[in-house]
C-alpha cells in the first residue's frame, strides 16, 4: 500500500474543527494552518465532496450568526459590562468586580442595510436615477435603431 495523501493525513483528521476556524480565519489560513498550499486545498476541495460540505455549512453556519448580529445590532440591545479593578481597602489591596447593565441603542447603518435587503419598497432607495438611467438606454437604443447601427 501506498503513502497517504497529505488528505487524509492533514486534511481529514480535522473536518470537525475547520467550521470553528471558519468563523476567524479564511479557506487560505485555514489551508496553510492544515499544512497545504491553497492550490492543494482548491484542488481537494474539486476531488472530496465532504470538504466542500463541510466548507458550505460553516459558511451557512456564519451567515447566520452574522444575520442575527446584524439584526440585534439594528434593533438595539441590552448587555452587561464588567469592570475589574484592584482598590485599597482598609491598607490592603482589594479586588473589585463591578457589573453595569449597558444598552447599544440601534444602528441606523445596520436598519438600512436590513430594509434594503429585506423590504422591496427600501432595496432600490434610488429609484429616481434608476429610472433616469434605464430611461435614457431606451432613448440611446431607439436612435441607434433610427440611424440604422443595428
Amino acid at each position: 500500500m501506498g503513502r497517504k495523501s497529505k488528505y487524509e493525513t492533514n486534511i481529514q483528521p480535522h473536518l470537525e474543527e475547520i467550521p470553528k476556524w471558519y468563523e476567524t480565519m479564511t479557506e487560505a489560513e485555514i489551508a496553510k494552518k492544515l499544512g497545504v498550499s491553497v492550490a492543494t486545498f482548491e484542488n481537494y476541495k474539486n476531488k472530496y465532496p465532504e470538504l466542500v460540505g463541510v466548507l458550505h455549512s460553516a459558511k451557512a453556519e456564519l451567515v447566520e450568526s452574522l444575520k442575527t448580529s446584524l439584526k440585534k445590532k439594528a434593533l438595539g440591545f441590552k448587555y452587561t459590562e464588567t469592570k475589574r479593578t484592584i482598590r485599597n481597602v482598609d491598607g490592603k489591596d482589594t479586588k473589585v468586580i463591578e457589573e453595569f447593565e449597558r444598552y447599544s441603542p440601534p444602528d441606523t447603518g445596520a436598519i438600512h442595510l436590513l430594509l434594503k435587503n429585506l423590504d422591496d419598497e427600501w432595496r432600490n432607495d434610488d429609484r429616481i436615477t434608476v429610472d433616469f438611467h434605464r430611461e435614457k438606454l431606451e432613448l440611446e437604443k431607439l436612435k441607434m435603431e433610427s440611424e440604422n447601427w443595428v
